[in-house]
């Protein structure tokens, strides 16, 4: 019964909220053991809040989740946790969560009570008006950067937003495309997928990765980064950031696993060690004297 609970949370989701790391380790926070701390606590209580999220819509979709392939082994939609009890579960956690991220910080606890909220209305409202579902998610993934770099006390980036708002919608238009190929009768489980084609999320895979590339591109070399950072070497990075994306369009176009995104990156070596070795490089750039010593023409 407790993995059910646990698999109801769906804990392995709180990867996405590592990204509230991203202002500590852009903002040169890293060595400062309070922000690691508030980092982390803030981690745990954002992924609480989002856990309660999960819960309360798989709670309104059991029905609709009963006809899905896989999502009809959900907890609730199989019938193995009560939806009463989900419920009861949802509203004794996230008030508890929020207090404690007011006690952390008041503009952190606002950004995660709209993060909460806006996902309360794309769950009722956006995930059925076309583009603006994707749009909404994306959101989603800036919301939780802005409130990391509140945390840790730093400046956000705007090569910061504007990368991790491309690639969200990058993940997002995936899954799109994932369901909409891995489901026979896509609009029977998700209406949405009726105002898609194949064709037209080809197309917005496509616009998308290069604006992502692009974006990153533009971020290693501007004269903020290179400052905040105090290294001009972070376009070394750039072939790993070219082949995760690479790597990313092969999992959506050959393996077929776009509909899942999380487990897709959770289960591709490559992914992970490509993201673990941008990780390392970005570290020892920014935090220590080994900064690749290789002259650049400017």
């Amino acid at each position: 019964m407790l993995y059910q609970y646990i698999k109801l949370m769906r804990i392995h989701q709180w990867i996405k909220n590592l990204i509230l790391f991203a202002g500590i380790i852009f903002g040169k926070k890293l060595n400062d053991p309070d922000i690691m701390l508030k980092g982390t606590i803030a981690f745990f209580l954002f992924s609480l809040v989002a856990s309660g999220q999960y819960v309360l819509n798989d709670y309104l979709d059991r029905k609709e989740d009963m006809l899905h392939p896989e999502k009809k082994e959900r907890p609730i939609a199989s019938g193995k946790i009560n939806p009463s009890h989900a419920l009861f579960l949802t509203l004794i956690m996230l008030p508890l969560a929020l207090v404690a991220t007011y006690i952390l910080n008041p503009v952190f606890f606002l950004l995660t009570l709209f993060y909460l909220l806006f996902n309360i209305v794309y769950s009722k409202y956006l995930k059925h008006m076309v583009i603006l579902d994707v749009m909404s998610i994306s959101i989603g993934f800036v919301i939780r950067a802005i409130a990391g770099a509140v945390v840790a006390g730093v400046s956000f980036s705007s090569w910061l937003i504007l990368c991790t708002f491309m690639l969200s919608l990058f993940w997002g238009f995936s899954k799109r495309r994932g369901e909409l190929t891995f489901l026979e009768d896509g609009a029977r489980h998700r209406k949405i997928l009726e105002e898609y084609s194949v064709a037209f999320l080809d197309l917005m895979l496509g616009v998308v990765a290069s604006m992502t590339l692009m974006s990153y591109v533009m971020y290693t070399v501007s004269p903020n980064a290179i400052q905040n950072l105090g290294t001009d070497k972070l376009i070394y990075t750039i072939p790993l950031v070219v082949y995760a994306i690479f790597r990313s369009l092969y999992i959506v176009y050959i393996k077929k696993m776009g509909h899942d995104p999380t487990k897709a990156i959770l289960t591709d070596a490559s992914i992970l060690v490509s993201g673990l070795l941008w990780a390392i490089m970005i570290i020892l750039m920014a935090y220590t004297d080994l900064n690749f010593n290789i002259p650049i023409m400017h």
